[in-house]
């Protein structure tokens, strides 16, 4: 399986890939959550936090780390960052 951008559809060819679903878990109640992002909080691209907890993200793929130009959220007690990815398409190559 693989998660690929929204954008994966203007290049989709069906006899090569099926579309298993789409990766927001609350979009499939059969995947469980590794991880939930509760003790994060939220923190502008300038350090400085939003006020929003990381509770907003554990419904998204997360990473490891942050991006540029981009808000990140952070574990105060260990300084873990992560950040957040637009929802992904789950596929699977038909031909393995």
């Amino acid at each position: 399986y693989m998660g690929v951008p929204i954008t994966f559809l203007d290049k989709y060819n069906p006899e090569q890939f099926e579309i298993i679903g789409l990766i927001k878990s609350n979009f499939n109640p059969g995947i469980k959550d590794f991880k939930k992002y509760n003790e994060y909080i939220e923190m502008k691209v300038i350090g400085s936090p939003t006020g929003r907890s990381g509770k907003n993200i554990n419904r998204f793929p997360v990473l490891k780390g942050r991006k540029e130009n981009k808000n990140y959220y952070l574990r105060e007690k260990d300084k873990d960052v992560v950040c957040a990815l637009y929802p992904r398409i789950l596929i699977k190559n038909k031909k393995l």
